[in-house]
C-alpha cells in the first residue's frame, strides 16, 4: 500500500475496522450492503478504513451482523470506559468456563455426571448402586436423553425419610452442579431412591461458530409439559449454539435443588438467571436457552419489559387445554403441587391468558407454536394420567423443525435452513 493510500485509509489498522472486516470476510458486498441497508460505496469506505462510522451507523451494522452492539461502539471509541466492563464480563464467562473444566478434572476424569453421583453414593457404603441409561424418541429422534441412577439399601427396606435425607446432603454438590434430582413420584417404588441426570437438556457449550444468520438471543418459553428445554436443546443442535436452561444454571450458580418444589427461592433464583441472559443478549455469547421457570408469566414480563429492543427473540410453546389438562393430573398424582388436578389446571389456564397478553405486546420478535399432546397420552378413567415412552420427545423434535422453518420465514433471518434442519437432526453441534 503506497503512503498516499495508507493515508486515505486512516483507520484501516483501527480496532474497530479490523474488526469489521474479519466478521464480514465471508460476506460478499452485494450481500452486506442488503443486509445492512446501506450502499456498497458506503460500506467500502467503512470497510477500507476511508471514513469511520457514525454511531447510528455503527449500531446498524452491529445489528445487522449479529455482533454486539455495545462492544463494536466501545471500539469505535463512542463509549468512553465501557471497555472496563467488556473485558470483566469476558472474564466472568471465562471463570465459568475454568470452573466446568476443573469440575471435569475431578479424580476418576473423565466421568459422566451419572458416574460421579454413582460413585459418590457408592462411598456412602451401604448402598446398592445401578446406573441405568434412559433413551426417548424413535427413528431419527432417538436420544440418549438421561440417566438413572438408582439407590438400594444393602440390607433391603423402604427408603426412609431420614435415608432420603441424608443421601440428599451427601451428594448435594454433585446433584446441584449436574442439575440432577430425586424422582418422587415418577418411577421407583419405596425401596428404592432414583435420581435423574439430564443429558440432552443439560447445559451445553455450541461449537464457537454459530450458524451465520442466527439471532443472538433465542428464549423458548413454555409451561409444564410444553418441552421448553427440549425444543431449545434441539434448536441449540441446529444452530450451533450453547444451550442452557435456566433452572440448571440456577442450580450450579446458587445451589439449589431442582427436586425441592417447595424451595422458597426456586423460581427467585430462575428469574434471576433470566434477567440476566435478557439483558445480557447483546454482551453474552449467542445462546438458546429455555426460559420457564414453571408458569412463563414472569419470564413473559421480564423479557417484554426488557430495555433491550430485540433481544431475545422468543419462541412461546403455547400449551392447549389438553395439555393443561394432561400436566394437572401428572402434577397432581405426583405431588409437584398442593393443589387438586382441577385448581390446578384453572390456575394455569389464568396464567396462559396472562402470557398471551404480555407477549402480544412483544409479537414482533414472538414466534408462536401451540402444543398439544401427543398420540396414546390421556387421562384414563379414574382421573390417571397415561403416557407413552416416546411420544413427547418425537414431538418436541417436530416442534423444533417447525420453529426452525417458521423462524427463518417469520423474523426474515438470513440462516441456512437446509443445514439447520440437517444439524437438528443429527444432534450434533458440529460446525
Amino acid at each position: 500500500m503506497s503512503e498516499i493510500q495508507r493515508n486515505a485509509a486512516r483507520h484501516i489498522e483501527e480496532p474497530w475496522c479490523v474488526e469489521l472486516r474479519q466478521i464480514t470476510e465471508t460476506i460478499s458486498r452485494k450481500d452486506l450492503a442488503l443486509i445492512v441497508g446501506m450502499s456498497k460505496s458506503k460500506l467500502q469506505q467503512f470497510l477500507g478504513g476511508h471514513v469511520k462510522p457514525n454511531m447510528d451507523d455503527t449500531v446498524r451494522l452491529a445489528e445487522a451482523l449479529n455482533y454486539p452492539k455495545l462492544r463494536l461502539l466501545s471500539l469505535c471509541g463512542y463509549l468512553d470506559g465501557l471497555s472496563n466492563l467488556l473485558s470483566y464480563l469476558d472474564q466472568i464467562e471465562e471463570q465459568a468456563e475454568r470452573m466446568d473444566f476443573a469440575a471435569k478434572q475431578l479424580p476418576g476424569d473423565p466421568l459422566s455426571g451419572a458416574t460421579r453421583i454413582a460413585n459418590s453414593a457408592l462411598a456412602e457404603g451401604n448402598f446398592e448402586v445401578v446406573m441405568r441409561p434412559v433413551f426417548q424418541g424413535t427413528g431419527s429422534w432417538r436420544r440418549h436423553y438421561a440417566d438413572h441412577v438408582v439407590l438400594r439399601l444393602l440390607q433391603g427396606g423402604a427408603i426412609s425419610r431420614a435415608t432420603r435425607d441424608r443421601v440428599e446432603a451427601a451428594l448435594y454438590d454433585e446433584l446441584t452442579w449436574f442439575g440432577a434430582g430425586f424422582t418422587e413420584g415418577w418411577i421407583e417404588g419405596v425401596e428404592s431412591l432414583t435420581i435423574n441426570v439430564p443429558r440432552f437438556v443439560a447445559l451445553r457449550r455450541g461449537t464457537g461458530a454459530p450458524l451465520p444468520g442466527v439471532p443472538r438471543s433465542i428464549a423458548v418459553v413454555g409451561g409444564h409439559w410444553a418441552g421448553s428445554a427440549d425444543v431449545a436443546s434441539f434448536l441449540g443442535y441446529a444452530f450451533g449454539c450453547d444451550y442452557s436452561h435456566v433452572a440448571f444454571v440456577a442450580s450450579r450458580a446458587f445451589s439449589q435443588l431442582n427436586h425441592r418444589y417447595d424451595d422458597s427461592f426456586r423460581d427467585r433464583d430462575r428469574l434471576e438467571v433470566t434477567r440476566t441472559y435478557v439483558e445480557g443478549g447483546d454482551l453474552g455469547r449467542m445462546r438458546v436457552w429455555a426460559a420457564d421457570t414453571g408458569d412463563s408469566e414472569a419470564v413473559a414480563k421480564i423479557i417484554a419489559t426488557s430495555r433491550a429492543r430485540r433481544s431475545p427473540l422468543v419462541v412461546y410453546l403455547r400449551p392447549t387445554d389438553e395439555l393443561l389438562a394432561w400436566a394437572a393430573h401428572v402434577r397432581s398424582n405426583s405431588a409437584h403441587t398442593p393443589l387438586s388436578a382441577t385448581d390446578d389446571l384453572s390456575r394455569s389456564r389464568a396464567v396462559r391468558e396472562k402470557v398471551d397478553e404480555v407477549l402480544h405486546g412483544i409479537q414482533h420478535k414472538t414466534l408462536v407454536l401451540n402444543v398439544s399432546t401427543p398420540p396414546g397420552v390421556h387421562i384414563a378413567p379414574g382421573a390417571q394420567a397415561t403416557d407413552t415412552p416416546h411420544g413427547f420427545l418425537n414431538m418436541w423434535a417436530e416442534l423444533a423443525v417447525q420453529a426452525v422453518t417458521e423462524m427463518r420465514v417469520k423474523f426474515h433471518l438470513p440462516f441456512d435452513q437446509s443445514v439447520a434442519l440437517q444439524r437438528l437432526g443429527d444432534g450434533k453441534a458440529q460446525v
